[in-house]
């Protein structure tokens, strides 16, 4: 094939890190949209691909499947990117960058499960206060990072920093960041909005259809209750 594959949808924000970070490393996808409301994620062609019928999926041009947002991320920074500026090679730098992307995964991305699994799957028809406390919880942690730089480790933008935006402007459209609260999230919000290629475009539209999605649900929910 000429140039990599990546299956793909919107809403959600691992596939929109990888997409964001082949923007900023130059790198040309084909965008293959996977339609979930089509079933198309459980599909015999994308099951053979990915067993866990989740979405990032990452083909190379050789054929190789590579899957999870971040490992994607890292292998496409590691062979196509010109520098190491995304996922330094520095050891040290990189331990960081990987808790930080351990955080997101472990951490922020499990609010919006949580979120997902009882408004949208589970009938609740308001944000459920254990959802809500997770996510400050997350805040908090995200808020200690940004006091020792710019950004999310040091200085420079990384991979994490582009995972976790993603997730973050979809949680705070469902959950506001309070500046009182997180003046520095705030602040890093912008910053690395201003440095992501077409982030209105693919980043928080996407992030709007998932919030629009929950919204939705949670009206529907309610009014099955009255």
């Amino acid at each position: 094939m000429s140039k990599p594959i990546l299956y793909y949808a919107p809403f959600s924000p691992p596939a929109r890190t990888c997409l964001l970070t082949a923007k900023l490393i130059g790198l040309d996808l084909e965008i293959k949209h996977v339609d979930f409301s089509k079933k198309e994620h459980l599909g015999k062609e994308f099951i053979k691909l990915n067993p866990q019928h989740q979405i990032p999926v990452f083909v190379d041009k050789d054929g190789e499947v590579y899957v999870d947002s971040h490992a994607i991320a890292c292998f496409m920074v590691a062979k196509y990117a010109q520098n190491d500026q995304l996922y330094p090679k520095d050891l040290k730098i990189r331990a960081r960058i990987d808790h930080r992307m351990h955080y997101e995964n472990g951490v922020l991305f499990q609010v919006v499960k949580d979120i997902v699994a009882r408004n949208i799957y589970g009938g609740e028809p308001e944000l459920n206060q254990r959802s809500v406390t997770l996510c400050h919880n997350a805040y908090a942690d995200l808020e200690g990072f940004l006091q020792n730089g710019s950004f999310v480790v040091g200085n420079e933008l990384s991979v994490a920093d582009v995972s976790i935006h993603t997730t973050l402007v979809t949680l705070d459209m469902l959950i506001p960041v309070e500046r009182e609260k997180y003046p520095h999230i705030i602040d890093w919000i912008d910053r690395v909005g201003q440095l992501l290629p077409d982030n209105e475009e693919i980043n928080l539209k996407g992030a709007r259809t998932l919030g629009t999605r929950i919204r939705n649900c949670m009206d529907e929910n309610k009014a099955k209750k009255l």
